[in-house]
């Protein structure tokens, strides 16, 4: 009965919060204005549906879950709000990146210092087990802000952020409830329920965007529900919410930094490969481009439903390969894991160049048949098959 009010009223939330919060924008003219080249919509439509999502999760939270069961609960609503507020201001204003990174980094140390979460032990990935304190900070922290931003980052197209983000807190929910931790599962299970509510006015046409206010807070949940389920069962904090023993396969650490990975594989390898393209062209890897793999999938004749769901899919793969090895090495289900992104990745990449060259073949024929002088060379030159395969 509590699993089914909490996410009941999440949803309601959200699907009752949404369409006043759309009025006001659209009466205050609150809109994301469309000015640059790689944007992929071209109309009006407002970006504040993280509003409701954070209010959604604030108040089921509050409903629901007792505050004495999950001793870290206020240090993760203020590290939260920064995140978020930082993300609202972004939505009305455009601050610089460094503006954003700042507040992620202070949110951060807050979640590390103040809320005891912390990566200390790698259970044998690497052949590396526990961690010296100053590593363990500074991994969790580079983990935590990469998390926030590989989720703001592939918030690019109708229901991709939030279809992945339900799907990851929905797996979060399941983790959890294996692992005997019922506050935290239904605190991962209001946020699913949230984006449910929210991807009924996201998928194309979008009404709503999420912002950088809700990508923001669902990745840095994403990074604090990841952090607590690496630390279910360790002495400490950490421990709170969580009953012993832990059902059975929870209780391997390789297996659960294995299915972390898989939950976190579609945005983090996207942001990875995207960072990698911006230093091997000498720009900034925080300059916005047209690179990340929506973008490729758009250019492939793809629209927003259908790369979503590829994507999405994606995710599901991940988490079905490594949920079917929970038996084997750690290392060897993260280099499974690492494989199949990469393998896709090259499967995608062919099939661009492909359409690329199919498509400048058309128009090639279309320009010689209207007498246009056109030269073929420049469709198939070594610089153009390049920019094509960079996916």
């Amino acid at each position: 009965m509590q699993v089914l009010l909490v996410f009941l009223t999440s949803l309601s939330f959200v699907v009752i919060a949404l369409p006043q919060i759309i009025a006001i924008a659209v009466k205050k003219k609150l809109f994301d204005i469309p000015l640059e080249s790689r944007r992929v919509h071209k109309q009006l439509v407002p970006q504040f549906g993280g509003i409701a999502l954070f209010l959604a999760f604030l108040f089921t939270y509050t409903l629901f879950i007792p505050a004495a069961t999950l001793s870290q609960a206020n240090i993760i609503i203020a590290a939260s709000l920064i995140v978020f507020l930082t993300g609202l201001k972004d939505d009305i204003l455009a601050i610089a990146p460094l503006a954003k990174f700042i507040p992620q980094v202070f949110s951060a140390l807050l979640l590390i210092l103040a809320g005891g979460f912390r990566i200390d032990n790698l259970h044998g990935v690497l052949g590396i087990y526990e961690l010296p304190a100053i590593a363990g900070l500074l991994l969790t922290l580079v983990f935590v802000v990469g998390i926030v931003n590989a989720f703001n980052l592939i918030d690019g197209i109708d229901g991709l952020a939030g279809t992945i983000g339900s799907i990851c807190m929905f797996m979060f929910a399941l983790l959890f409830h294996q692992a005997e931790a019922p506050m935290w599962s239904l605190m991962a299970l209001s946020l699913a329920a949230a984006l449910l509510g929210f991807l009924y006015y996201n998928i194309t046409p979008a009404k709503i965007f999420m912002g950088d206010c809700g990508s923001l807070f669902l990745g840095l949940m994403a990074a604090v529900f990841s952090i607590q389920y690496l630390n279910i069962g360790a002495a400490g904090p950490l421990a709170a919410g969580a009953a012993e023993p832990l059902a059975s396969g929870a209780a391997n650490g390789g297996w659960r930094i294995a299915m972390v990975a898989a939950v976190l594989m579609v945005p983090v390898f996207d942001t990875l490969r995207v960072f990698a393209l911006r230093l091997r062209k000498g720009s900034s890897p925080f300059t916005a481009d047209d690179n990340h793999l929506h973008h490729r999938l758009l250019a492939m004749g793809l629209n927003h439903i259908r790369a979503t769901s590829i994507l999405s899919g994606c995710t599901i793969l991940f988490i079905t390969l490594s949920w079917s090895m929970r038996a084997m090495n750690v290392n060897l289900v993260l280099l499974t894991l690492v494989l199949t992104a990469l393998i896709g990745n090259e499967i995608l990449a062919f099939i661009a160049l492909r359409s690329r060259r199919i498509n400048a073949h058309d128009a090639h024929e279309a320009a010689s048949s209207s007498g246009a002088c056109e030269d073929p060379e420049v469709h198939s030159s070594p610089q153009f098959l390049q920019n094509a395969s960079e996916i």
